[in-house]
């Protein structure tokens, strides 16, 4: 007998500093730390309402298609919460209407894609903690160095 569990989702970036920065600030994550020998491939990521945890992992490998995985963000304020994204990176790159749901389809700065959703589980939503900017960049200046 065996038990086994999702405990990562990994998220393919070119550099661990800035995907750290940027994934952190995004999902409001905590750096885990991470063996010495693995540090220079790998940093994991500590959701605040989630057991699952975000694993970065250094790739030099370009996108060259869609992803056949990508994260979900739930939100009560789809516009700010784009807009909070942007300012960390984020590039919008699809709206969707058609789908029954009017939501966006974002590009983080290495070109992944991921969502943000009009409240999915809004019992779940409503058990975190509002955005009140202490975990969001100034407005005006990204963690990509541009403005």
């Amino acid at each position: 007998m065996h038990r086994s569990r999702l405990c990562y989702f990994v998220i393919d970036v070119s550099d661990l500093d800035h995907g750290t920065a940027f994934w952190a600030a995004a999902l409001g994550a905590t750096e885990e730390t991470v063996p010495p020998s693995s540090r220079p491939i790998y940093r994991r990521l500590r959701l605040p309402d989630s057991e699952i945890r975000v694993l970065l992992q250094k790739t030099s490998d370009t996108k060259t298609s869609k992803e056949r995985m990508h994260l979900d963000l739930e939100t009560d304020d789809i516009e700010a919460e784009v807009t909070r994204l942007e300012a960390l990176g984020a590039t919008r790159w699809d709206h969707q209407t058609e789908r029954g749901w009017d939501f966006w389809v974002l590009h983080d700065p290495w070109g992944n894609e991921f969502c943000v959703l009009p409240p999915m589980l809004p019992g779940l939503l409503a058990q975190r903690d509002p955005w009140d900017g202490a975990a969001e960049v100034q407005a005006g200046e990204s963690l990509t160095g541009t403005q």
